[in-house]
């Protein structure tokens, strides 16, 4: 294998994971698909998960370094610096089944497909499937309309494979928000072409449990970069006609989230003041009824007799 020649560039970006990183790159690099390389941005860490990696004897594997900068900016050096037409993404704390890579490149390579994906088991789960299995492989023209079906966020940044070219030309991950920078950058994308869903969980997710409602220490919430850049992307045509009515409903989706991240935080007046004055009833009435009725004290207290089950 010549690494000035390969097809696919696997980047992780990495902060202060030490103790996972040589989970997730030995399963990188026991893949059953051999030609990549694997491009691991240490994103500033003061942990030695740089050192663990550059000590790794496997040429396929590229460490570079930068000043922390977030894990959008790390994506986007390991990207800029990839050879393969093809970009895997993968955190470091999460890790694939053997034949990930092979899957999601043999059902993309001789399509038209700008990304492909497969489904993922989530540890705070155990191990059970984010998308339900009787979901089936399939192309999918409307991305939009396939989270808003399948729980909002079916791709994650450890279970896709990207086509380079249009990652670079979509703007690849915005950089300087904490988080939904995937979120956003899926959103992109679907608005360039059809997406692949492989369906198998070859990918296993490292999330956090949800803790309850009003618990301390809950990070701030971050309004969804794509709700404010929706509106210029259709002015400017850069939303395919077909697909701006399920882009809106998404985009709705993505508030009616925010909300409830607010609320769990117990930011009730900010939680009203988004859904009374960007929500749109008609697309969700009860996930919005409810999330309303929680603003008020009566509500909260009804929904803590309920179980305070936190996405309520």
């Amino acid at each position: 294998m010549s690494l000035d020649t390969v097809r696919l560039s696997v980047v992780i970006p990495l902060y202060n994971k030490a103790d996972t990183i040589g989970r997730s790159l030995s399963s990188v690099l026991s893949q059953s698909l051999k030609d990549f390389e694997a491009i691991v941005v240490d994103d500033g860490s003061t942990d030695a998960g740089g050192e663990i990696v550059a000590a790794t004897a496997d040429r396929r594997v590229r460490l570079m370094r930068q000043q922390n900068a977030g894990a959008a900016a790390a994506r986007n050096t390991g990207i800029s610096a990839a050879r393969g037409s093809w970009i895997a993404l993968i955190d470091a704390d999460d890790f694939w089944s053997p034949d990930h890579l092979e899957t999601l490149l043999a059902a993309a390579s001789d399509t038209d497909v700008v990304l492909a994906f497969s489904n993922v088991r989530l540890q705070s789960r155990a191990g059970r499937p984010l998308i339900d299995p009787a979901v089936k492989p399939q192309r999918i023209e409307d991305y939009f309309r396939f989270a808003l079906a399948h729980g909002g966020y079916p791709a994650s940044a450890s279970s896709v494979l990207i086509r380079r070219d249009q990652l670079v030309a979509s703007g690849l991950f915005p950089q300087g928000i904490p988080s939904g920078e995937d979120v956003d950058t899926w959103c992109r994308l679907a608005c360039r072409g059809t997406f692949l869903y492989t369906a198998r969980p070859t990918a296993m997710y490292f999330d956090r449990p949800q803790r309850g409602a009003g618990e301390s220490n809950r990070p701030k919430p971050i309004f969804p970069f794509f709700v404010e850049r929706l509106p210029e992307m259709i002015h400017t045509g850069s939303v395919p006609p077909r697909l701006v009515g399920s882009a809106e409903r998404y985009a709705n989706f993505l508030l009616l989230e925010y909300a409830r991240q607010l609320l769990d935080c117990d930011e009730s007046r900010a939680a009203r003041a988004i859904l009374l004055g960007r929500c749109r009833l008609v697309f969700d009435p009860k996930r919005y009824v409810r999330r309303l009725a929680r603003t008020w004290p009566v509500g909260r207290m009804l929904f803590r007799l309920a179980g305070g089950v936190v996405g309520g």
